[in-house]
């Protein structure tokens, strides 16, 4: 199982260029990025299969 907090962490970080999110983990994903505050500091690409690759939004406002 992921731990997807700590990789948009690592992601928000600079750690890591991408993330790329499964299907089965999407709304899971949103829900989390939802809850820490992190949907508009990431932007989410679709990709064919159900992937999303996330990817820190460069023209978010840092707080």
């Amino acid at each position: 199982m992921t731990d997807w907090e700590n990789t948009f962490q690592q992601l928000l970080d600079g750690q890591m260029v991408e993330v790329k999110v499964p299907r089965e983990d999407f709304l899971s994903v949103r829900t989390l990025l939802i809850e820490k505050g992190w949907l508009f500091q990431v932007v989410g690409e679709a990709k064919h299969g159900g992937i999303t690759i996330y990817r820190k939004n460069p023209v978010a406002p840092t707080s």
